[in-house]
C-alpha cells in the first residue's frame, strides 16, 4: 500500500494531467488558420472568407486527416492522447483533494503534453502531405 507522500504525489500528477488536458481544449481567439485544401475563393485571391480555427479544433482536424493519411501513425498518436484523457479524469475525481500547487502543477503538465501530442501529430500529418505532394510535382 502506497505511502501517504506517495499518494499525494499521484494524485498531484494526476490532477495536473486532467487540468492540462481541460486547458488544451480551450480555444484561444486570435490565432487563425489556414485550411489544408483552400476554396476556390481563397485560390482566385479572396483572403477573408475562411473562419478562424481554435487550436483544438485544428488539432482534431489534423488527427483527423492522420487517421486518413497514416493508420499507424494515427493509432500510435491515439494511444498517447488516450493516456492524457485517462490522466485528466483521474484528476478531475481526486482534483478536490490536492492542494493549489500540485493542482496546477497537474494542469500545466497535461496542457503540455497535449500541446507536444497535438504538434507531433500536425508535423506527422505534414510529412505525409509532403510526400503525397512528390507525387504530383512530378506530373
Amino acid at each position: 500500500m502506497p505511502t501517504l507522500p506517495q499518494r499525494f504525489i499521484s494524485l498531484s500528477v494526476l490532477a495536473l494531467v486532467t487540468l492540462i488536458t481541460l486547458s488544451g481544449c480551450a480555444p484561444k481567439a486570435n490565432k487563425v488558420v489556414q485550411p489544408l485544401s483552400p476554396s476556390s475563393a481563397a485560390v482566385e485571391g479572396d483572403k477573408g472568407t475562411t473562419a478562424p480555427k481554435t487550436d483544438s479544433s485544428q488539432c482534431m482536424d489534423n488527427f483527423t486527416l492522420l487517421q486518413k493519411l497514416n493508420p499507424s501513425a494515427y493509432s500510435k498518436y491515439n494511444a498517447q492522447f488516450d493516456k492524457i484523457r485517462n490522466s485528466y479524469s483521474y484528476y478531475q475525481k481526486h482534483r478536490d483533494l490536492l492542494e493549489k500547487d500540485p493542482a496546477e502543477l497537474m494542469s500545466l503538465t497535461l496542457k503540455d503534453k497535449l500541446n507536444l501530442i497535438c504538434e507531433r501529430v500536425k508535423s506527422q500529418t505534414f510529412i505525409e502531405l509532403s510526400q503525397r505532394m512528390k507525387v504530383i510535382s512530378t506530373i
